[in-house]
């Protein structure tokens, strides 16, 4: 193991250089990242190296600055000559550089050092090189299997329709310009329709005199509603399913009917209901051996976590539902990372 030390010689920048003159493929993880990758390639980049993987965030405050960023790598990436690919992963903290030559890994810098000037040069950042090759195949491993979805060519000319769209930002504040691209992105890594006026409900399955703990609700088509006709729901919208008594996530559902149906009966507690299909039906078959789906859970670390609203009303509980509720309409934000993170799950089921 080599300790990388920026208030020395021997610091990010020469150490990446020196790796990648005895590499031939880069993978670089990190959030941030420069603005203009001229220099880095001019400067970093060796000749031997042929390909660059790049693992890095789009979140929606970072969309118009980010997005840039990631044209200029690959900008100069082809004007180098070097194939590349670009991944999103939005949870996404660490920093890793991996090193490989004739597809074997070769070198690791796992560090503080963002891929910016500040964090290769200037800032005091500290890191270590590894070279043991089968610690660095499970470090790949697992960062691999962290990807949300690797940004292609069709994607980014969307994004930058959209941030045409949006016009230029007018906030000095990034966190301001938020851009929501979750309706570009949900579809192309999921295969579901969602769109700019989808909504997207929280919905109760059972009630306290009848309390669900398990169920298969693989083939459900219908989604039944108290009293009140559910006006609000309309074809197309999502509902995510809970269930009273274990209060995990059941199943995500697409509303299929042009409008609520009645049962024409006053007397049952649900007399209304849409039809709908199961988009997550292998979820839906076993949802109650899943423990990081309990809903409450959910919503408490997204609200402490990002100090955001949850519900559509502006609230940061889930409160309603206790009193009653047969559903509560979620906030855009909240419920695409809601529905992104169901939709994760039934892929890997």
């Amino acid at each position: 193991m080599h300790i990388i030390d920026n208030t020395t010689s021997d610091n990010h920048y020469a150490e990446i250089k020196k790796l990648s003159s005895i590499s031939d493929e880069l993978t670089i993880i990190s959030p941030f990242c420069f603005s203009d990758f001229t220099s880095f390639y001019d400067q970093i980049i060796t000749p031997n190296i042929k390909f660059i993987k790049f693992i890095t965030t789009l979140r929606e405050e970072e969309v118009i600055t980010k997005i840039e960023s990631i044209r200029s790598f690959l900008l100069q990436a082809s004007n180098h000559n070097k194939r590349c690919q670009v991944y999103i992963n939005n949870r996404l903290h660490g920093k890793v550089y991996l090193f490989k030559y004739k597809g074997f890994n070769k070198a690791a810098i796992i560090t503080s050092a963002n891929v910016t000037h500040n964090g290769l040069f200037h800032n005091h950042e500290w890191g270590c090189s590894i070279s043991d090759a089968d610690t660095i195949d499970n470090l790949e491993k697992t960062i691999l299997s962290t990807i949300d979805y690797e940004l292609k060519d069709e994607l980014i000319k969307k994004i930058i329709k959209r941030i045409k769209e949006k016009g230029e930002p007018i906030n000095l504040n990034p966190r301001k310009n938020k851009i929501d691209i979750s309706d570009i992105i949900i579809p192309y890594r999921f295969n579901i329709d969602v769109n700019s006026i989808t909504r997207v409900f929280l919905k109760p399955v059972g009630s306290n005199d009848n309390k669900i703990y398990e169920g298969d609700y693989s083939e459900e088509e219908e989604q039944y509603f108290s009293r009140k006709r559910p006006a609000a729901v309309r074809k197309n919208d999502y509902l995510i399913s809970y269930a009273v008594g274990a209060t995990k996530i059941i199943s995500a559902f697409k509303v299929l009917s042009d409008e609520p149906l009645y049962d024409g009966n006053d007397d049952t507690r649900w007399p209304w209901h849409v039809e709908v299909e199961n988009v997550t039906p292998k979820l839906g078959k076993q949802w109650w051996h899943h423990e990081n789906l309990y809903i409450t859970r959910i919503a408490d670390e997204y609200v402490e976590i990002s100090d955001s609203n949850i519900t559509n009303n502006g609230g940061k509980t889930l409160g309603a539902l206790n009193w009653g509720a047969d559903k509560i309409r979620l906030d855009r934000d909240f419920a695409m990372y809601l529905l992104s993170l169901i939709m994760e799950v039934e892929n890997k089921l």
